[in-house]
C-alpha cells in the first residue's frame, strides 16, 4: 500500500514513518482520543485542494474534547493552517482524507487509567478515492449488535473507544455478505451504521434519526439537510425510525465524510424502492457535488 510522504505531529510536519506515538499511551492502549475525518477535494482547474466544512469539523472536535476533558496545546486555527501545512508538504493533487486526531499520552505510573494532562495530536492526509457505492448502491444489514448508548459512552463524540461498536457491525456484515450495517439502539429504533448516518425519503419528505436517537451528529448529513431543502424543496424531519419503516421507504441513504451519500439499494436483502439509487438521492448526490468547492469549502 502506497503512503503519504508526510504527516504532521505535534507541532511539526514529519516524515510519515516518523508520526508515531507510544504503544503505552492511553490514546494507543485504551482508545483514549478524540478525532476528526475530514474530505478535501482537489480542482484540477486551480490546482487547489478545498477541505469541506474543516471549520465546523475543528469545532466538534472541541466539543469532544471537552467531553473527556481534553484540553491540546493548539487553537482551531493552529490545527487548520498545519492541514494547510501537511497537504502542501506532500504535494496532493487528488482527492484526500484527513484525519485529525488528539490523544492522551503517557499516564503517571503508565497507568492508563489515571489522569493525565499529556496529550498530543497528529494529523494524516492520505488519497481517499469516492466509493463505489456512490454509483451502484449499497446492501446493508441490520446488525446483531446493538448501538452504543448515552448512558455507557456518549456516542455524539468522535473516540476511537466508541468504534470497537461500530467495528463489530461492519466486519459481522461483511461476513454475511452486505456492504455494510445498520445499528438499532437501545430501543430499537434506526441509530447509524459504522462511521455514517442514515437517512430515507418517504412520502415526499427527507427522514433522519434525531441526535437523542444514539447517533453521532454528522456535519455531511446536516450539509444534505440544508441542500435537501434549499436546492430540492424537500420537508426535512428528524425523528425516530423503525427497522421495518425503513423497509417501505422510497430511497435511503448513508451520509457521512467517508461514504459521502450513499444509496441503499436493499435493506436485510428487502430491496428498497426498485433496488436501484432512487432519483432525489440522485439529485442530492448532484446537488452535494456542486457544495464540496463552494462556500463551506477551504482552500488548503
Amino acid at each position: 500500500m502506497a503512503t503519504s510522504p508526510a504527516a504532521w505531529l505535534n507541532g511539526a510536519v514529519v516524515p510519515w514513518e516518523e508520526c508515531v506515538v507510544h504503544a503505552r499511551s492511553q490514546g494507543a492502549i485504551w482508545g483514549a482520543n478524540v478525532f476528526e475525518g475530514i474530505r478535501a477535494y482537489w480542482r484540477p482547474d486551480e490546482r487547489e485542494l478545498y477541505a469541506f466544512r474543516l471549520a465546523d469539523h475543528l469545532e466538534r472536535l472541541a466539543r469532544s474534547m471537552k467531553s473527556l476533558s481534553m484540553q491540546i496545546d493548539w487553537t482551531p486555527q493552529q490545527l487548520a493552517d498545519a492541514c494547510s501545512e501537511l497537504v502542501r508538504a506532500g504535494g496532493f493533487t487528488e482527492h484526500l482524507h484527513l484525519c485529525i486526531v488528539a490523544y492522551f499520552d503517557l499516564g503517571p505510573g503508565f497507568d492508563p487509567m489515571h489522569h493525565t494532562d499529556a496529550t498530543g495530536v497528529h494529523i494524516t492526509a492520505v488519497p481517499v478515492p469516492r466509493p463505489e457505492q456512490w454509483t451502484r448502491g449499497a446492501a446493508v444489514g441490520v446488525s446483531s449488535w446493538r448501538r452504543l448508548s448515552d448512558d455507557t459512552m456518549p456516542p455524539r463524540i468522535k473516540t476511537g473507544a466508541n468504534y470497537g461498536n461500530s467495528r463489530l457491525a461492519m466486519h459481522e456484515a461483511v461476513r454475511n455478505g452486505y456492504d455494510n450495517a445498520l445499528l438499532l439502539n437501545q430501543r430499537g429504533t434506526v441509530a447509524e451504521a459504522p462511521g455514517a448516518c442514515v437517512a430515507m425519503i418517504r412520502d415526499g419528505r427527507l427522514i433522519t434519526p434525531p441526535g437523542t436517537a444514539g447517533v453521532l451528529e454528522g456535519i455531511t448529513l446536516d450539509s444534505v439537510l440544508t441542500l435537501a431543502q434549499e436546492e430540492l424543496g424537500l420537508p426535512v424531519e428528524k425523528r425516530e425510525i423503525d427497522r421495518t419503516e425503513l423497509y417501505t421507504a422510497d430511497e435511503a441513504f448513508l451520509c457521512g465524510t467517508m461514504s459521502e451519500i450513499m444509496p441503499i439499494t436493499s435493506l436485510d436483502r428487502i430491496p428498497l424502492g426498485d433496488g436501484t439509487p432512487g432519483p432525489l438521492t440522485r439529485a442530492l448526490q448532484k446537488s452535494f457535488d456542486q457544495a464540496l468547492t463552494g462556500p463551506w469549502a477551504t482552500r488548503l
